[in-house]
């Protein structure tokens, strides 16, 4: 087999040429990809995006492309190895390796010396070398770029902090602390229409920093980097560990976003001294609905609003009105749904958007903050690990958040755009048991015209069907008999 400085990807071509005789060589992938997954990544532009990411702290090149380098982030990720250390198989695999941008040539050279392209290290120390500034301008060009696709629907937002926690070998670069707690603080900012998550903006910080500031710098991104904020957020949910006055009004003045969230505590003024003494009027009028809810099933809902309320500071000056929506959970029978404490639950909801004309909307937002917790960050840490630490550096910890965001929303907008056909695909790597996006076996084979082609086992089983039958019509035309046909295949 000649030797190609580059292979071109023909599948027809080779199998044409497999099938008419011609001379191959095949190697197995033992990991194998989804065809669906890459082409689709490929096709709309996001894997030239995610693997543009710039390694921009790199002193002197090391003879690798920073390029494949980021294409094997992105393939490891897609095919649930999220740890570095342990992603052998992915690196020892030559159509992986194709995909993920590696010259043919110097994956065989590297085979035949029993080495994979790279190693480990160099992995974790590629991720490394992407500074913020890098891993951020990369972050917001991909939401720029989904947001021109129109792959961003709805204007209802949730922003919410998760803690990531490093119970042992606590070296990590910038680590936080609280309290007994180290590691660090991730903030999202996330579309929460249903079945159509999309992260578009993510800080990761030291554990003690302030989410509320964090939340402010990723909107002051969005608004430099990709677009006014108003032009994508008309409602952002947030809840009690946002609160604050001076910062309702900041998102409802600067920003022009109405805000949907809920009280601190019970001891608050404008809870004691507005909402529990207007609660005591005889002539409130109340409203009822039903809902169905995963944890208690099917309840009711007792509910009411108060508007224009004074919002104040510590020193009791008024900074911002606001509206309010109290509601009050019962079970069928009647019974109210308790509380922590063991007392009835009270839901008190504070808005800067209208409540009279429908209260219960205003609760219908809060409880859409549940899909950053429920589809979010349920899904980021059990399915993608995201609290797994890629390495001590905050700057190699950050571009692998950033990858695994970026994938998360590439995931989401598949199923948007190819609900039954990716459906079927995803279904299959599920009853095969594979835990990733990626999976199967998978074959490349060469032919001497220095193209490639990869195939699923099925595909080749089929090609060398095709190949057997070819070489026996042809030896039948030739003379010889079955047998002889059939023995000269079997000395070949």
């Amino acid at each position: 087999m000649k030797k190609w400085k580059l292979w071109k990807r023909g599948d027809n071509k080779v199998e044409k040429t497999m099938i008419n005789g011609g001379e191959s060589e095949v190697t197995m992938s033992a990991y194998g990809r989804n065809d669906f997954v890459i082409d689709f990544l490929m096709q709309s532009g996001l894997w030239k995006i995610m693997s543009g990411m710039y390694p921009d702290r790199l002193k002197k090149t090391n003879g690798k492309d920073w390029k494949a380098m980021n294409g094997i982030e992105i393939i490891r990720e897609l095919a649930n190895v999220h740890r570095i250390s342990k992603c052998n198989k992915i690196i020892r695999d030559v159509r992986l390796m194709i995909d993920a941008g590696f010259n043919v040539e110097e994956i065989n050279r590297r085979e035949k010396q029993d080495k994979a392209v790279v190693d480990t290290e160099t992995i974790s120390n590629h991720l490394s070398r992407i500074s913020e500034e890098s891993c951020t301008k990369t972050f917001y060009s991909y939401i720029k770029h989904i947001r021109s696709k129109r792959w961003i629907r709805g204007h209802t937002y949730a922003a919410d902090a998760h803690e990531i926690i490093i119970p042992y070998g606590r070296k990590s670069e910038r680590m936080g602390k609280i309290g007994e707690k180290y590691g660090y603080k991730l903030v999202v900012l996330l579309n929460v229409e249903k079945d159509r998550e999309r992260v578009i903006g993510f800080q990761i910080a030291p554990l003690q920093k302030s989410e509320r500031k964090m939340l402010l710098e990723i909107i002051e991104e969005i608004e430099t980097r990709v677009t006014s904020i108003k032009d994508m957020i008309d409602v952002l949910i947030l809840d009690r560990g946002y609160w604050g006055a001076k910062y309702i009004k900041t998102l409802k003045q600067r920003y022009k976003i109405d805000v949907v969230t809920r009280t601190r505590d019970e001891k608050m003024n404008v809870v004691k001294e507005n909402i529990d003494l207007w609660l005591k009027e005889p002539d409130i009028k109340w409203h009822w609905r039903r809902e169905e809810r995963s944890r208690l099933g099917k309840i009711k809902v007792k509910y009411t609003y108060f508007e224009d309320l004074d919002l104040l500071d510590k020193c009791g000056n008024l900074v911002v009105k606001i509206n309010a929506v109290v509601a009050y959970e019962y079970h069928l029978d009647g019974k109210p749904v308790l509380g922590k404490k063991g007392k009835p639950r009270r839901m008190i909801y504070i808005t800067t958007l209208p409540a009279k004309r429908n209260p219960y909307k205003i609760r219908k937002y809060y409880m859409q903050r549940w899909t950053i917790e429920n589809q979010g960050f349920r899904e980021l840490t059990q399915k993608w690990e995201i609290d797994l630490l890629a390495g001590r550096k905050l700057n190699t910890i950050r571009s692998r958040i950033a990858f695994v965001l970026m994938l998360y929303t590439a995931m989401k907008i598949l199923d948007m755009k190819y609900p039954g056909e990716w459906q079927e695909e995803a279904e299959k790597l599920k009853s095969r048991g594979e835990e990733g996006w990626m999976g199967g076996l998978g074959v490349i084979a060469y032919i001497n015209d220095g193209y490639y082609g990869a195939f699923t086992v099925k595909q080749y089983k089929r090609i060398i069907e095709l190949t057997l039958k070819g070489k026996i019509k042809r030896a039948l035309e030739n003379g010889l008999t079955i047998e002889e046909a059939l023995n000269k295949l079997d000395s070949s």
